[in-house]
């Protein structure tokens, strides 16, 4: 028994014994409720513990479509201490409602192909209100990883590129790798730019961790030969590639 929120309806929802209401499903039919008071309950003639839809005054009744189905139930007396037997639907009370408001259990019947259903744990990733996005990243960190971290595909990485600067010691990598980093923006290619002052296997293990699609290291031994190095996160293979010809490369 619940009380909707949007126009203080009394609402009473009739399910078997056998199976438990989903309030979700509920409130999608109606809209936010919360439980009924006892002075609800009893404006509306029930009885709080024998209560049934027989009888009720200025309540809205909704029945799980298994209901109607289910000869000689027995319900409530709206008195205290009694019950009805052989209660049917049609003949001892009618529903403004009539729809599957039930939770799914394992092992009931698909309604589409009538296989048993299983029972699995899940996130939800969107629903009325929008993305869910902390679930949605969970969900495809859980998908895209391997043992050295993620391993994002570009439709969903947040960052095209992770671009590294190694310093050197006879060039200054580091003026060379801001250029490429501007060169890349302006191709409208994003780019997540890795300038900290850090060892070069550190920097190579935070890239691997954050999973950009390509990485691109800046240092000053392939720099000499105006090469960088590119290695796409699921290849163990790397690339040299000329400066000039970087852009046109990535975006193949």
């Amino acid at each position: 028994m619940f009380t909707r929120n949007s126009d203080g309806k009394f609402i009473f929802v009739v399910v078997r014994g056998d199976m438990q209401l989903s309030e979700a499903k509920l409130k999608k039919l109606i809209g936010d409720i919360r439980l009924a008071t006892s002075e609800e309950i009893s404006k509306a003639d029930a009885a709080a513990g024998y209560a049934s839809p027989i009888g009720l005054k200025d309540a809205l009744i909704a029945v799980d479509n298994l209901i109607p189905e289910s000869p000689n139930l027995v319900a409530g007396a709206n008195e205290s201490g009694y019950h009805l037997k052989n209660t049917n639907y049609g003949r001892d009370y009618t529903a403004e409602i009539v729809a599957d408001v039930v939770m799914a259990n394992a092992g009931d019947p698909c309604p589409n192909c009538g296989s048993k259903l299983d029972l699995s744990n899940a996130e939800l990733l969107a629903d009325e209100s929008g993305c869910h996005f902390q679930n949605i990243l969970s969900a495809l960190a859980e998908t895209h990883h391997d043992e050295k971290g993620l391993t994002f595909p570009k439709s969903v990485a947040p960052f095209d590129i992770y671009l590294m600067q190694v310093p050197g010691k006879e060039m200054d990598t580091r003026s060379k790798a801001e250029e490429i980093y501007k060169a890349l923006q302006t191709a409208s290619i994003s780019v997540l730019f890795d300038d900290r002052d850090e060892r070069a296997g550190v920097k190579f293990n935070d890239a691997d961790l954050i999973g950009c699609p390509i990485r691109i290291t800046v240092g000053e031994k392939n720099l000499k030969e105006g090469m960088v190095e590119l290695k796409p996160r699921k290849e163990k293979v790397n690339t040299l590639v000329r400066i000039e010809n970087l852009v046109e490369e990535i975006k193949k």
